[in-house]
């Protein structure tokens, strides 16, 4: 079965944020619903950790385990509580304590550790 993701992101060792491919829902998180054929870095940080695709959003946790949406929320999967669609990255709640994140068609799932270390 074919991938429905068309946009792929990676982090570089620098930690640096790139993103390619089909943006037309914003989330190459340039600020910009376009298509991009050659890695494009999104913005200057250099604390990005982790990043994950899904088929219309892009989520991305920082080294401070801040987690960070963009793209397509129609079914709210960019966690935010709205149904509103970013072409940037927004900040997802106030939490620290992200550790990996993962993106579907229209779905998404986070991963968070306690002060402990237990998942929550």
């Amino acid at each position: 079965m074919p991938s429905k993701v068309k946009t792929k992101a990676a982090i570089k060792k620098n930690n640096t944020l790139w993103t390619f491919g089909q943006g037309t829902s914003g989330q190459l998180a340039n600020n910009a619903a376009t298509v991009y054929s050659s890695p494009v870095q999104v913005g200057s940080l250099t604390d990005w950790k982790q990043v994950a695709c899904g088929s219309t959003c892009t989520l991305a946790i920082k080294t401070t385990g801040q987690m960070f949406a963009c793209g397509y929320n129609g079914a709210g999967q960019l966690g935010n509580g709205t149904l509103v669609s970013y072409s940037s990255p927004i900040q997802v709640g106030s939490l620290t304590n992200w550790k990996q994140v993962s993106a579907g068609a229209n779905t998404t799932v986070g991963v968070q550790y306690s002060d402990i270390g237990q998942i929550l």
